[in-house]
């Protein structure tokens, strides 16, 4: 990726007859080759490339340099160690040198002790043994040394795919055999890392247009709301401490009848082409017809289900997308980290567009980075600005992301996908369960009643009393939403709660889990994730 090209890396524990020359060299890392899986490095004998797990990235302030001989060095210092005369000596002097017990060091005694071995050379190679030992015991005890940290995966680029000699193509027109090596690529590491970044996916000045067009529409953005609940039960609020973007729906142009539910509508689906899902939302443009974003999902549509799918198996049973959702961050907004479907809701796959075109690079200190989390929860997180242009993928189901506070305005769309399977076993579990059928001033009261206990005001007395006075049908959503079982253990749940089990400032409450008799326990990120726009065909 670019914020590793340049980065200083050093190679180690080649095998080959040619590798073993390399080990321990220093050099500069260069591009991800997607066709060897292999990065380059650019060293003093020249270009090589090397996979990952032979380089060790070294830290910035490191001394090591790009044109330094470590081979050259560390057979001087083997000599240094013969000459101290007698096994004990040279230990001792490794002791007083530990500066110089380097990866280079150990693949140099190695090799010398091979050759011994190879000619016979008896007492050489069991001097050779011991010290290969005592080097091999001094890397142990200090690693990671040198220090090294994970490799992000390598990011991609679908320009080959939309442009020819600096001119957009249409997107019905593309490189067909480049947009399979993309969709390829994108498929090798969704199932490696669950997430992906390809650059350029869109061209600048299409962002451009894109940026403009639903800009015209200033007026539409709304605050936007977070599902908190659990299943097909709960409540759509909005929680600023939690999320505080502004959003608009588009609705239209889809793959199955609204009325197959295989998809949750935002709003009001038009007839023909692309309009807001608010049919009350205008736009201060004479064109109202979303061109620009229409030709953007045609090649979303092209690029997801039918190249991309086919090559993941978590994603071969995709059969529709959700309606357009316009986010729009301003000074200091942000969204904590969650999951955008944590209780299976058929959305299988993520796709966000940065649509930031003023000009100017998205720069660090802008915030509004894509924070994603990697599997392995000792490592570091990965940060990714949003680029104009740039497309991150990720499962919907599996990654906790977040956005980090942003600086300046930022704006980005998202599409989620449907797997076939999960969308309808949650119909099958909504049918048979009835969370449906709840009316909308059961709906409401509910509603009303979390927010609440949402509340940082709130006084844990005061919840019972209120609770009390719910209907059946709005206590039932307010007990799914907390993870009781049935409405009288939330009530239940309710009456001894304590004033610590209640945190007011993040928008969340804390000790529920530990108060509620129910053998299970709902995690924050089951309460709290990026929900569609309605849960349980448009109801609750």
């Amino acid at each position: 990726g670019e914020a590793l090209r340049g980065r200083v890396v050093q190679i180690h524990s080649l095998r080959s007859t040619a590798g073993r020359d390399l080990n321990g060299q220093t050099g500069l890392l260069m591009d991800f080759d997607e066709a060897s899986g292999r990065w380059g490095v650019a060293l003093p004998v020249g270009d090589r490339k090397i996979r990952s797990e032979n380089l060790a990235l070294l830290p910035l302030d490191s001394k090591s340099e790009s044109n330094g001989d470590d081979a050259t060095r560390a057979g001087r210092f083997l000599q240094e160690l013969f000459q101290t005369g007698g096994m004990d000596k040279m230990l001792e002097h490794l002791t007083k040198h530990r500066e110089a017990v380097t990866w280079a060091l150990a693949e140099t005694v190695e090799a010398n002790l091979e050759n011994s071995q190879a000619k016979g050379f008896a007492v050489k190679a069991q001097v050779l043994a011991k010290l290969l030992v005592a080097v091999q015991d001094e890397l142990k005890a200090r690693q990671p040394r040198p220090e090294q940290v994970p490799l992000p995966p390598p990011m991609l680029s679908g320009k080959a795919c939309w442009y020819s000699n600096g001119a957009v193509a249409d997107s019905r027109r593309y490189d067909e055999d480049e947009a399979e090596r993309l969709a390829s690529a994108c498929a090798a590491l969704l199932e490696e890392d669950g997430y992906l970044i390809c650059e350029e996916f869109v061209a600048a000045d299409e962002i451009a247009s894109l940026a403009a067009e639903l800009s015209s529409y200033g007026e539409g953005f709304e605050t936007a709301k977070i599902w908190v609940g659990k299943d097909a039960a709960g409540a759509q609020l909005s929680v600023p401490a939690v999320r505080s973007d502004r959003i608009m729906w588009v609705c239209g142009q889809h793959h199955t009848p609204v009325e197959d539910h295989l998809w949750d509508s935002a709003g009001t689906q038009p007839k023909v082409g692309l309009a807001p899902c608010k049919p009350n939302i205008v736009s201060s443009s004479p064109i109202t017809s979303f061109p620009q974003l229409t030709k953007l999902m045609r090649r979303m549509d092209d690029f997801v289900l039918h190249r991309l799918a086919p090559k993941v198996p978590r994603l071969v049973k995709l059969v529709e997308r959700s309606d357009c959702m316009v986010s729009r961050y301003e000074e200091g907004a942000r969204f904590q980290r969650h999951i955008d479907n944590p209780n299976q809701d058929g959305r299988r796959l993520t796709t966000v567009l940065y649509l930031n075109s003023t000009g100017e690079p998205w720069r660090e200190e802008d915030g509004g980075a894509l924070r994603i989390f990697p599997k392995d929860s000792s490592e570091a997180p990965m940060d990714y600005l949003p680029q104009g242009g740039r497309l991150a993928l990720f499962y919907a189901d599996i990654v906790p992301h977040e956005v980090r506070p942003s600086e300046r305005k930022r704006m980005a769309l998202t599409y989620w996908w449907f797997d076939r399977g999960e969308r309808e076993h949650m119909l099958a579990d909504i049918e048979s369960t009835g969370v449906n059928s709840i009316n909308d001033k059961d709906e409401q009261k509910a509603q009303e009643f979390i927010a609440f206990m949402l509340n940082a005001k709130t006084k844990c007395e005061e919840l019972l009393p209120r609770a009390e006075k719910l209907s059946k049908r709005a206590l039932a959503t307010v007990a799914a939403v907390v993870g009781a079982e049935t409405g009288d253990q939330a009530l239940e749940g309710l009456g001894r709660l304590k004033s610590e089990d209640l945190i007011g400032s993040g928008g969340r409450w804390g000790g529920w889990a530990s108060t509620r008799p129910s053998k299970s326990k709902a995690s924050q990120e089951e309460c709290f994730f990026e929900g569609s726009p309605s849960k349980a065909l448009g109801k609750v």
